[in-house]
């Protein structure tokens, strides 16, 4: 059965960066007809997105979260159990859809192929990526990679923090809540390597990945306790990143 997109709810989590957040759910206006959105919002009650934007906000669920720096994990999954529909699609709040976004042509997509996770590009990221145990499963390498490819649709372990699954499959995943940052990798290791879920990106789909820094909007990513923390959790001491550099727990 075709999926519309009137069954897909568009996921935000955000903090600190109204602005930025507001130019996304402008974007999703723009390009899709009366999109169904849930913005999560830990931020300080005076750089909320609904504080600085409630005209646009109304077009919106937002949950306004009690405690400030939830993180990550406790805010997207909070997006994810507000969601209706049968179907999400993740987006982080610095992303600005386009006419490159091609949504039908994603929801065809994974359809067509009985997919668990499809991303789109993030303009030059985005690519397909793997993740491969080394040195006896003790390090995890993220890789460019792919396992399969079939036209525009790349088969890997790793893709973008914008892609369609139903809801069902990402309310049962979860992000990991204990993790503020530096979840990505580990919700995907888990999602690839443990769950086995069919990810692949559709590389000919993407979205612009338009960063701002945000008020103390590194500082909030940049704890890099939280990498130590999910290595530990699956049993590795160290990382290497596709550059070559390495990390370790």
């Amino acid at each position: 059965m075709a999926i519309r997109s009137s069954d897909i709810t568009f996921c935000i989590k955000t903090i600190h960066r109204p602005w930025s957040c507001h130019r996304l759910v402008q974007s999703l206006r723009e390009h899709i007809a009366e999109p169904n959105i849930v913005v999560v919002d830990d931020g300080q009650p005076e750089l909320r997105f609904s504080e600085k934007y409630p005209e646009i906000a109304k077009y919106c669920t937002v949950i306004n979260l009690d405690r400030h720096d939830v993180g990550v994990g406790v805010g997207r999954n909070a997006a994810i159990d507000t969601a209706q529909t049968e179907y999400i699609f993740l987006l982080d709040d610095d992303h600005v859809i386009t006419a490159d976004f091609h949504i039908d042509r994603v929801c065809e997509y994974f359809a067509e192929h009985e997919l668990d996770i499809l991303a789109v590009r993030q303009g030059g990221g985005g690519r397909p990526t793997m993740l491969s145990p080394l040195m006896n499963g003790k390090r995890i390498w993220m890789h460019r990679g792919e396992h399969k490819r079939v036209g525009a649709v790349a088969w890997c372990d790793m893709v973008s923090n914008a892609f369609l699954a139903r809801k069902e499959t990402i309310a049962t995943l979860r992000w990991d809540e204990a993790l503020k940052t530096y979840e990505h990798w580990e919700f995907f290791y888990r999602a690839s390597h443990l769950a086995k879920l069919q990810i692949a990106v559709a590389t000919d789909c993407s979205v612009v990945h338009a960063h701002v820094a945000g008020t103390g909007y590194r500082d909030l990513r940049g704890r890099s306790k939280f990498r130590a923390i999910g290595l530990r959790k699956h049993g590795f001491h160290s990382m290497r990143y596709p550059g070559g550099q390495i990390v370790r727990a």
